[in-house]
């Protein structure tokens, strides 16, 4: 029997082959992406895919669209990794469901960019998909994201009264890119330079009205001890964090219940 049964390998091979026989040939460009199809639909025989056009195409089912309307949190993110080839990202939108103290995925989309119109677009039909589903809308939401203008602008023009929260793990990981590539090992060296540094990483954690103050000190002490590098490192973290974003977007001061937007990566 041994020698008349064919290898695992080439087992294998048939399976495969007749499962890929199955299936709809690969898409290698967004335009071949269908309007209809069977793939398209749920177990409970519901349409998921909601929107698309040459630059998105958007899946939502009627109950994520009935969870992102009734909860307050919406988390955002877009990754790269998962991306088909023909595209630039896939974006999704989770919530918070505090009654269930479980996190739901309540939306996934293929972009082709990063445009904010096309995140207007995409925002604009998950909420008018959602508001089928459950007429009475819970807002303002609170919008999480990670410190990209693109999908926050698109988020406050869209969602009325959003408020925006920038995710604490990527501020703190852009800080210690940042730290690294100005000041090398300088910080853990120097003890100053190393309480200058978590003072400031614990910014989004302090009162804000003491924020500017605080960087202030820093700065003034710095220069006294002719701290170059960490002058260079200072001035990066007001342009970007003081000047191009708002600071009551990034701190957590008085609400510390949900700081980061990881639950999306």
């Amino acid at each position: 029997m041994g020698l008349i049964c064919p290898g695992y390998n080439s087992i294998k091979s048939q399976v495969t082959r007749s499962r890929r026989k199955q299936l709809p040939p690969d898409i290698t460009t967004f335009d071949e992406i269908p309007n209809e199809s069977k793939y398209y639909k749920t177990k409970r025989d519901e349409n998921f895919m909601i929107f698309k056009n040459n630059d998105l195409i958007v899946f939502q089912s009627p109950f994520q669209a009935e969870l992102f309307s009734k909860n307050k949190h919406i988390f955002a993110d877009g990754t790269f990794y998962i991306a088909p080839i023909f595209s630039y990202q896939v974006f999704i939108t989770r919530t918070y469901v505090t009654e269930l103290n479980c996190f739901y995925t309540t939306s996934f989309s293929i972009l082709k960019n990063k445009k904010q119109t096309t995140y207007e677009i995409l925002f604009e039909e998950i909420k008018k998909n959602s508001s089928k589903y459950n007429s009475i809308e819970i807002t303002p939401k609170i919008f999480h994201c990670d410190f990209e203008k693109a999908v926050s602008n698109a988020a406050q023009k869209v969602f009325i009264n959003a408020n925006i929260k920038y995710c604490i793990w990527h501020f703190k990981r852009a800080l210690e890119i940042k730290k690294k590539e100005l000041c090398g090992d300088k910080v853990e060296k120097i003890k100053d330079l190393y309480i200058y540094y978590n003072n400031i990483s614990n910014f989004p954690f302090i009162n804000p009205e003491y924020i500017y103050d605080i960087y202030s000190k820093i700065k003034s002490e710095c220069q006294e001890h002719n701290y170059v590098q960490f002058l260079e490192f200072l001035e990066y973290f007001k342009k970007t964090y003081l000047i191009n974003f708002e600071t009551e977007n990034w701190n957590y001061y008085d609400n510390i219940e949900q700081i980061t937007n990881n639950k999306n990566e």
